[in-house]
């Protein structure tokens, strides 16, 4: 179902709209729906809601703060435990108090894999060049 809005743009924005739409052979209406579709941030309902509260902070972050975001690593110490217990896992069946910490640790990475992805999302729709997304470790 479409709905029907009214907004006001800035001349020079409207022109440049408009001038695009032309370019395009669009009409200015798919201009506006194919260039919110790609600058609206992914829905928080995307997210898998375990983590939405770990993830919902981003959305208040400036540009610097996201790009500090993006660039963070798993402390290698835990890093090295989680890939140890992974090990051990495949070795024998792990202890409750081992299997508590790699549920800890997975909890932890994925955390972070999620708050760097969409860190790196926030700043691209934001116009932002996004740094090179590091692995977790």
């Amino acid at each position: 179902m479409e709905q029907t809005i009214t907004i006001n743009l800035p001349s020079q924005l409207y022109q440049k709209l408009q001038r695009t739409a032309e370019l395009a052979h669009q009409p200015t209406e798919i201009i506006i729906a194919q260039s919110l579709r790609h600058t609206l941030p992914p829905l928080l309902e995307d997210i898998p809601l375990d983590y939405q509260s770990n993830v919902y902070p981003l959305l208040q972050l400036n540009a610097n703060e996201l790009r500090f975001e993006v660039k963070k690593v798993f402390p290698p110490e835990q890093w090295d435990k989680y890939e140890g217990l992974l090990e051990q896992k495949k070795l024998r069946e792990l202890t409750t108090s081992e299997k508590r910490d790699l549920d800890t640790l997975r909890r932890e990475a994925d955390i972070l894999a999620l708050r760097k992805g969409y860190a790196a999302v926030l700043l691209k729709r934001h116009g932002y060049a996004v740094p090179i997304l590091e692995s977790i470790s």
